[in-house]
């Protein structure tokens, strides 16, 4: 089991307003009459209404429920696991910072890949990690995180938390299920492996990833991708009853708000939605992949809704990317050293432009 941060290891907290539906719930009944939250009045008519409807309006007027309950069930059948297994919180930019609360004190070491998603990076250094970075793999078709050598490091360094994005971003890698198994089992037990499976819609079915809950693991999805709510910050995260429950003590406990519930339990809630935009984003992936390969230009095998490439060096990168700003353009590099010399772009029919795809041309 991963371990806490010492000041939580050993106390529970409780959340003071824990909000009508579990109030509901415990009682039995409904409790149509809210005078005790001091929302907003309804009256005089929003200028939401207008611009809205009424259903939005008052949607923004009331209090979500802190514990989004229904949507948990939803991704629970989703995810095939339990309604307590599951932890929601404003997209899964949050969940990584609430699983770094979680389990780091200052100066505690993390690790991950140098150059993956930087975000990871940003959050370890607002909570005081010591930052460990494990320098990418290269292999036939391009750079892949060394998984080997992240639980290495991860062992020796007694780590608290080991990330892995599967599938990777921005290099698009994604490893198969035996392989997210066995990195888990070589982890040492008290590491939490924060697995941030963003994109995890995307991946061929061969590199299906394990099914259902992992122990010691915290599995992060979204809707932003393959739901198209990325504007709405749902992000939900999969792990054993005992870690879900812990890091609901210390999740802000109305950051998902009562729009963004119904928006998601609305998408959800079509069998078709999700597959069917799936499809179409696969379609325009591998045509933009394929234009690349017309004009001279490798891209990275993808797992996700983006294609990268890696330019000849970061000079040249820095020379596109600004030459299509300019255009009014944005397509993005990484930051980190490491991974500057690579291009991500979206598979979006805009990046099948004549405009994009010239830029991209290998010279």
């Amino acid at each position: 089991m991963p371990r806490y941060a010492r000041h939580l290891a050993e106390h529970t907290i409780v959340n003071p307003f824990p909000g009508i539906v579990k109030l509901e719930r415990r009682l039995g009944h409904a409790v149509p009459v809210r005078i005790g939250s001091n929302e907003g009045l309804a009256e005089p008519a929003s200028p939401l209404v207008a611009a809205f409807g009424p259903a939005l309006a008052d949607l923004a007027r009331l209090y979500p429920d802190p514990y989004a309950l229904a949507l948990r069930e939803q991704l629970a059948t989703l995810a095939g696991c339990q309604p307590e297994q599951v932890v929601i919180d404003a997209g899964a930019d949050s969940l990584i910072l609430l699983a770094l609360r979680l389990c780091v004190n200052p100066g505690d070491p993390v690790v991950t890949t140098a150059g993956s998603y930087p975000t990871f990076r940003y959050f370890a250094e607002g909570v005081g990690a010591r930052l460990v970075e494990v320098p990418y793999q290269p292999y036939a078709q391009g750079l892949r995180p060394d998984w080997a050598a992240l639980v290495a490091t991860a062992n020796a360094e007694r780590a608290a938390v080991l990330y892995l994005a599967n599938p990777d971003n921005p290099t698009g890698y994604a490893w198969p299920a035996e392989v997210i198994l066995a990195l888990r089992a070589a982890l040492n037990p008290d590491t939490l492996l924060l697995l941030d499976e963003a994109y995890v819609e995307f991946i061929d079915p061969a590199k299906a990833p394990p099914a259902g809950v992992l122990p010691g693991t915290l599995r992060l999805r979204t809707l932003s991708k393959a739901y198209a709510l990325a504007g709405l910050r749902v992000g939900y995260a999969l792990g054993e009853a005992s870690l879900i429950a812990k890091a609901d003590q210390i999740r802000p406990q109305f950051a998902l708000s009562s729009w963004a519930q119904a928006a998601a339990q609305t998408v959800l809630a079509d069998p078709a939605y999700a597959p069917a935009l799936c499809q179409h984003t696969l379609q325009l992936r591998e045509q933009l992949s394929a234009a690349l390969l017309a004009r001279g230009r490798q891209p990275f095998p993808s797992s996700t809704n983006f294609v990268c490439l890696a330019c000849a060096d970061s000079q040249e990168a820095e020379r596109i990317q600004q030459a299509l700003l300019a255009q009014g353009i944005a397509l993005h590099r990484p930051p980190h050293p490491a991974a500057n010399h690579l291009l991500r772009i979206t598979a979006h029919p805009a990046a099948l432009s004549d405009a994009v795809l010239a830029a991209l041309a290998c010279r």
